[in-house]
């Protein structure tokens, strides 16, 4: 009995196929997992960065540092960058919240430099 010649090269089409699914599989995860953790540390850095703000928000006496640079200097301590900071001074002793927005960049597989941004909000309770 004659064998079909079109059989022959279908086992070897299919693990190539199989493989290149894998491989686009794989480098899809570990593009997610470097995303997720660049987001990690946007969140970890616009944390900080509220914190550092809220504080400033009451001013000393003789001047000192504002919420706005010390949230500034607490992102870039964290590898990111302030792009917003809602920080208003109030002399009162009235509770005050600050808002700030960070953005750092992180290398994707496949992707290059891609921007991640995160968010916080912090209370100052005077």
């Amino acid at each position: 009995m004659m064998s079909g010649g079109h059989d022959e090269g279908s086992g070897t089409l299919l693990a190539v196929a199989t493989m290149a699914v894998v491989i686009v599989a794989a480098l899809a995860l570990v593009a997610a997992t470097q995303i997720v953790s660049g987001r990690a540390r946007a969140v970890t850095a616009a944390d900080a960065a509220a914190l550092a703000a809220a504080v400033h928000t009451f001013p000393p006496a003789g001047g000192g540092v504002s919420p706005g640079k010390a949230a500034a200097s607490m992102a870039q301590a964290n590898a990111a960058r302030l792009t917003v900071c809602r920080c208003p001074v109030d002399s009162t002793l009235r509770v005050r919240s600050v808002e700030v927005w960070v953005e750092t960049w992180v290398q994707v597989v496949l992707l290059g430099e891609v921007a991640v941004a995160a968010a916080s909000r912090a209370e100052y309770i005077p």
